[in-house]
């Protein structure tokens, strides 16, 4: 398997996972794993001392701290219209939750700037979902790439930021979604090698 290279999940567990739990290794190409890394330099680079909070949701019922891998897991499968997840202590259905915090004092939080952002963890389904529905009543993908898109309110920040979560956890490259960010510049892929 030359050219693929075993990236790990950039998650931080709280817990181990049962065996049958556990996720297999992500592959990716050479060519891949440079936009990833190129992507989450920049979004480093457009919000400086970045740290999104995925692990520390914890169940309002039994007080079970649940990873980021425990609430995909609790996630319905191939429901859009079901935003909760499943704690895997007592089964108490749920809105999980991640914080997204960034030291720029432009940055706009839950409580207004320089704090925290306090997002819906959303499934796949969910997030799908709900991006159609900004794509077809707003201005498209091109307003979706505007920061100040993301920036004008909660819920498309929420949005947002769901897509960043996701890419991530998937190690797919974000760099698209970084377009608006850079002064007009295109981020072009880097030739192959």
């Amino acid at each position: 398997m030359s050219g693929f290279y075993n990236v790990a999940s950039s998650l931080v567990d709280t817990k181990p996972l049962k065996q049958k739990d556990r996720k297999k290794p992500l592959l990716v190409t050479e060519s891949v794993l440079k936009q990833v890394a190129l992507g989450e330099n920049l979004l480093e680079f457009l919000y400086p001392g970045l740290v999104i909070d995925t692990g520390n949701e914890t169940c309002p019922q039994c007080s079970e701290t649940i990873s980021e891998d425990y609430i995909a897991l609790g996630w319905k499968s191939c429901d859009s219209q079901d935003y909760t997840t499943t704690c895997p202590r007592c089964t108490r259905r749920f809105v999980a939750r991640f914080s997204v915090k960034c030291e720029s004092p432009s940055f706009m939080g839950s409580q207004g700037p320089s704090t925290p952002l306090y997002c819906e963890f959303l499934s796949p389904w969910v997030l799908r979902k709900e991006l159609r529905n900004v794509i077809r009543s707003n201005g498209g993908i091109k307003e979706m790439m505007s920061p100040s898109w993301r920036n004008e309110d909660e819920i498309n920040a929420t949005l947002w930021w769901n897509m960043m979560v996701s890419f991530m956890r998937y190690r797919l490259p974000i760099t698209f979604l970084l377009q608006g960010s850079v002064n007009n510049r295109l981020i072009m892929p880097s030739p192959d090698s």
